[in-house]
């Protein structure tokens, strides 16, 4: 059987990093990477963030999944962390690319689960006059406007359209089902059991042993499931799932690090310390400061 190469990035399309708005969301014009590529973005994945892409203007032909779905203005498009897509543009385009971080879309299933399907499903939407889509589509375009503003309160009603729109979503998911594109394979099944399984189980120390256990599946096959939708081991994508958990509970003021470190399931908080370097780039104190925590 002949592998196929994925490709991969944590930034936007050809970048290896997104700097996302206190941990939040990235937000960036549509149009302006397929501009620098020949209108072509290629086929990729992101492995750490949720994407809607909000089009505006223009007619661009979307790739997923080995289809060539063409898509026009006004209409948005959601895809989900682990989601290969890429786009041909066909005309100018117009429009922003809301990337919302994993530690987001983590918070707002940890607050609210059932509205999960709306960060799992891949959609594309067109907007019509009158439709839920419009007010979908309007709660989006009102984000972007909060976003390059600099207003007082900025990031407290960022998170809140986030929520907004994240709700939104899934609420319209579940009355159109005629817009999702949803080609669920057995590997993707298993990942996101794997994933629930991950979310449910509160402790970094459980083994992946335990994991392929409570899924009737071997480790390697797991490794290979991982491998396949993620291109992460599943080593990795456990510690991606309880740092980004960290990092949220860093933004709680009422928690010591030390804390924290205990409540995820480590047992040493020199060690939780060094991990957190090692995969954020920033102590967890200097996490703290970075998002404006301030000590009293």
């Amino acid at each position: 059987m002949k592998n196929v190469v994925r490709t991969f990035f944590e930034g936007l399309y050809g970048k290896s990093k997104i700097e996302f708005v206190k941990g939040l969301v990235y937000i960036y014009p549509f149009g302006v990477i397929g501009k620098e590529n020949n209108n072509k973005v290629k086929p990729h994945i992101h492995n750490n963030q949720f994407q809607i892409f909000l089009i505006t203007e223009g007619c661009t032909k979307l790739i997923y999944d080995g289809e060539e779905i063409m898509v026009s203005a006004p209409a948005f498009i959601t895809v989900p962390k682990n989601t290969e897509h890429g786009f041909e543009h066909q005309t100018l385009m117009k429009g922003w690319i809301i990337s919302i971080s994993d530690s987001m879309a983590e918070h707002m299933i940890k607050r609210q689960s059932d509205v999960i399907n709306a960060i799992e499903t891949f959609q594309m939407t067109p907007v019509t006059k009158y439709s839920d889509a419009e007010t979908v589509f309007e709660s989006m375009l009102q984000c972007v406007d909060e976003y390059f503003q600099e207003n007082m309160g900025k990031h407290l009603m960022l998170e809140y359209m986030i929520g907004k729109i994240i709700v939104q979503l899934s609420r319209l998911h579940k009355v159109s089902q005629q817009w999702t594109i949803n080609k669920d394979n057995a590997s993707v099944i298993y990942f996101r059991r794997f994933s629930q399984l991950i979310r449910e189980s509160h402790n970094y120390k459980k083994t992946i042993e335990d994991y392929a256990g409570e899924l009737n599946i071997t480790t390697g096959h797991l490794n290979r499931i991982c491998s396949c939708v993620a291109k992460q081991s599943p080593k990795e994508v456990i510690m991606d799932y309880f740092f980004t958990e960290a990092q949220l509970l860093l933004a709680d003021m009422d928690k010591s690090v030390n804390e924290i470190c205990y409540s995820i399931g480590f047992e040493d908080p020199s060690y939780f310390s060094r991990i957190f370097k090692k995969k954020t780039g920033l102590t967890p104190n200097e996490f703290r400061k970075k998002i404006g925590f301030k000590n009293n």
